[in-house]
Formats: C-alpha cells, sequence, structure tokens
C-alpha cells in the first residue's frame, strides 16, 4: 500500500503527484510560479537554517549566564554600597554647612565682645 505525501519530479516542470493511490492529482508548476515556489523554499531553507543557528548559539553561550547573574548581583550590591555613601556624604555635608554657619555666628559674636588688639609701637 503506498503511503500518502507528495512526489516531487525534476524537469523544466516541477510535477507534485499524490502517493494516496486512490485519485491520481497532478500539480504543474512552470515559468514565474515555478522561480517563486525556489524562491519560498530558499527563503525557509534559510529561516530554518538561521534559527538553528541562533539555537546553537544560545546553548554554547548557556554557561555564561552563571556567571553574568554573579556579575548582576555583585554591581547591585555595588550600587547599594554607592548609594549608601551617597546619603551617608550628604548628610555630612548638610552637618558641615550647619557646623560653618554656627562659626561664623561665633566669629561675629567674638569679633563683638573682644576689641581688636592694637599695635602698641
Amino acid at each position: 500500500m503506498p503511503e500518502k505525501g507528495l512526489t516531487a519530479t525534476k524537469g523544466v516542470k516541477a510535477i507534485f503527484i499524490s502517493n494516496t493511490g486512490k485519485t491520481l492529482r497532478q500539480y504543474n508548476i512552470s515559468g514565474w510560479k515555478l522561480y517563486l515556489a525556489r524562491g519560498v523554499m530558499a527563503f525557509v531553507v534559510l529561516l530554518v537554517s538561521s534559527a538553528i543557528f541562533v539555537v546553537a548559539y544560545g546553548l554554547m553561550n548557556a554557561g555564561e549566564t552563571g556567571r553574568l547573574r554573579a556579575e548582576m548581583t555583585h554591581l547591585q550590591d555595588s550600587l547599594a554600597q554607592r548609594q549608601s555613601l551617597e546619603l551617608r556624604i550628604d548628610a555630612m555635608e548638610a552637618r558641615l554647612q550647619y557646623l560653618e554657619g554656627y562659626r561664623r555666628k561665633l566669629e561675629n559674636i567674638a569679633s563683638l565682645v573682644s576689641p581688636t588688639a592694637e599695635d602698641s609701637l
């Protein structure tokens, strides 16, 4: 018993013959339709080949994901430390501005209370 499917023969025309054994059907493709069919088949082969390449490349680089995750964790920790240091620096700057203002006030009070020393010469 013949298997179901299609048979393609070579030549100027591409002839697809049904293998069902019940009804004989011929599909004649020639001229511009033949070139279009060849172009579509070439595009499908190119698409499948590129998909296989992308999957193979992804599988080859699958071992690097652990290293990249570890590096991302390290960078996130570094970012958290940097943000903590920036907050501490901002707090210190605010404290220094407060102390600078306090120092100016003390200098003003000190200049009013004690007269400037005059030269005795």
